[in-house]
């Protein structure tokens, strides 16, 4: 018997013979052992629970066929948008996105879809489970099926299970068209009809809504074990921005509030009971594990501040808002007024409930004007340059330290900061869709060295390139070149920097790495005075430049002089491009 190096009588197991084992098993292999434990898990549970039993009764007695086909034909909306409208039938990861936002009441093609159109695979995903989850349970508190008692199916129009779908349906609609009609700024994604589902939810089945913030993840989970089934990680680079500042929170706490509102009037109405400490328990964990205290505004160049504290004491103040909306008594909330006589025939105290119903309505109210205000306005296209890329109706540039005009739509009196914040990287104009969006910002574009913009409309859609190349000197200078290549075309440059000096003197002299039409140039000066400057070497080559040797090795620029060598600067190459 022969043994190995290491004496034992087998091949010693290595990384790269596991990975190369995992990686040979075919993916459909994977899956099908997930399905089989998922359908075996399944009839275990179909045996024991009988879903013709208590909990299939149970379901018929709210559903048609047991199924909530009003949560299903509204997701089947938001699904058609995507692959239809959006394009994502033949680009299932990279849809057009840009021109299905809420950018203006001027531009109603953005209103109308912005609440069922998406970024992406992933965000259409998210959407589509949490959505099944939460309006799968607000469909049930509403019922296809009169739930007074005494009361029977097709005595009435609205007693009608077909008509009670449609209502269903078309609520999911019009909540759509409300939270993007009335929220700050340029919303997509369906995430606030979401929002509005799960705080309808939360009002008639508190603790079926909080055991649902665990269980859609799952679900999304369980797709990503499915597409996925194994993962082969390692350190890496990446560019990462602030997640949080991409979510549309105040959408989202509009769409909630709306929830809650009409639930509070439809359970008052069918003279239901509520549980306020449930109600409560489930408002703070829905509210608190998806967000809703992340108040944020922008500093300018992708910084942000985010009160934390604020947000979350608004949430306590809203779950008792939701308390006594839902679950508080028609007696007066401040009972007597202490050492004051007040006769309630003349001076009658509200409830309650119509107190807190009241402030929900104010609140929405106000969201509302801003959201109107902010729709009326229309972003302004004076800060894009002469030199930029023209597509149809879009103007693709890369801009530094201009106004965000996305938040410049309405001056705010005496509050010039907070619309005056200022942005860099590669936008887009339109003034045909009111729009004005930053796509790639000039950090995302310095860690990664592209990027790619990605234009279109109704039936058609075309990308643009971004590219940035540069050099970092001695000291830690930058300079640094922007191209933009639309589809089928040549790249233009599109902005130059400043020049990097080198933090060192040789001979008296100073060097700097310029930016050129053609490349980038050594210029070497001295007291402010240029005295040559040259094109940089090719790769392996040499220059002399005002009397200074340079030499390029590899990702290196060296200068030597006097017989002394050393490096003045380094071409930056992103590090997930190395």
């Amino acid at each position: 018997m022969s043994a190995t190096p290491s004496g034992l009588p087998f091949a010693p197991v290595t990384a790269l013979s596991i990975r190369s084992l995992v990686e040979s098993v075919p993916l459909l292999a994977w899956q099908v052992v997930l399905i089989g434990a998922v359908a075996v898990s399944v009839a275990v549970l179909y045996r024991v629970a009988r879903p013709g039993g208590r909990w299939g009764e149970r379901f018929r007695s709210r559903f048609v066929l047991g199924l909530p086909w009003g949560t299903l034909l509204g997701l089947g909306v938001v699904v058609c948008v995507y692959l239809f409208v959006q394009g994502g039938w033949g680009h299932q990861y990279d849809p057009v996105s840009l021109p299905f936002r809420a950018t203006s009441y001027a531009y109603p093609l953005g209103v109308l879809l912005a609440g069922f159109s998406h970024l992406g695979w992933g965000h259409l995903l998210g959407n589509l489970f949490s959505g099944l989850v939460y309006g799968s349970i607000a469909e049930y508190a509403w019922s296809h099926y009169p739930t007074e008692r005494g009361s029977q199916s097709f005595a009435t129009r609205l007693s009608s299970p077909f008509v009670r779908i449609g209502l269903f349906v078309g609520s999911i609609v019009l909540a759509g068209l409300v939270t993007a009609a009335f929220s700050w700024g340029p919303i997509i994604g369906f995430s606030g009809v979401v929002y509005t589902l799960a705080g309808f939810a939360i009002v008639f089945y508190p603790v079926a809504t909080a055991v649902a913030v665990a269980g859609w993840s799952h679900l999304w989970h369980l797709w990503g074990a499915f597409v996925d089934p194994y993962s082969i990680a390692e350190p890496a680079v990446r560019y990462s921005g602030v997640g949080w500042a991409n979510t549309a929170v105040q959408g989202h706490a509009f769409g909630f509030l709306i929830g809650v509102l009409v639930a509070a009037i439809v359970i008052r109405r069918r003279e239901r009971s509520a549980s306020p400490g449930r109600i409560w328990l489930a408002t703070m964990i829905y509210t608190l594990a998806n967000g809703l205290w992340s108040i944020y505004w922008y500093l300018g160049n992708d910084q942000y501040v985010r009160f934390e504290g604020i947000g979350t004491a608004l949430l306590f103040v809203l779950a008792g808002l939701i308390v006594l909306a839902a679950a508080g008594s028609d007696r007066t909330l401040l009972g007597r007024l202490p050492g004051i006589e007040v006769d309630r025939r003349q001076f009658p105290l509200p409830s309650g409930q119509l107190l807190a119903a009241g402030v929900i309505v104010f609140t929405l109210i106000a969201m509302s004007m801003v959201g109107v205000a902010v729709n009326l306005s229309a972003p302004s296209g004076t800060d894009m340059p002469d030199d930029a890329v023209e597509i149809r109706d879009y103007q693709v540039a890369y801009v530094e330290n201009v106004t965000n005009q996305e938040l410049a739509v309405v001056d705010i009196p005496l509050l010039d900061q907070i619309s005056e914040v200022r942005t860099s990287g590669v936008v887009v104009y339109s003034e045909q869709r009111k729009l004005w969006h930053q796509v790639v910002s000039k950090r995302a574009l310095e860690a990664s060295g592209s990027g790619q913009v990605l234009l279109g409309g109704v039936g058609w859609r075309q990308s643009v390139s971004a590219y940035r190349s540069g050099w970092s000197v001695v000291g830690g200078d930058v300079t640094y070149r922007v191209f933009l290549r639309p589809g089928g075309r040549d790249e233009r440059l599109v902005y130059t920097s400043e020049p990097a000096i080198a933090d060192l003197t040789l001979a008296n002299r100073s060097v700097a790495i310029r930016p050129a039409t053609e490349s980038f140039e050594i210029g070497v000066s001295r007291r402010n005075e240029t005295l040559d400057a040259r094109p940089l070497p090719a790769e392996g080559g040499n220059v002399t430049v005002g009397g200074i040797t340079f030499n390029r090795s590899g990702q290196q620029l060296h200068a030597t002089v006097d017989g002394t060598s050393l490096r003045v600067a380094s071409r930056r190459v992103p590090p997930t491009r190395r």
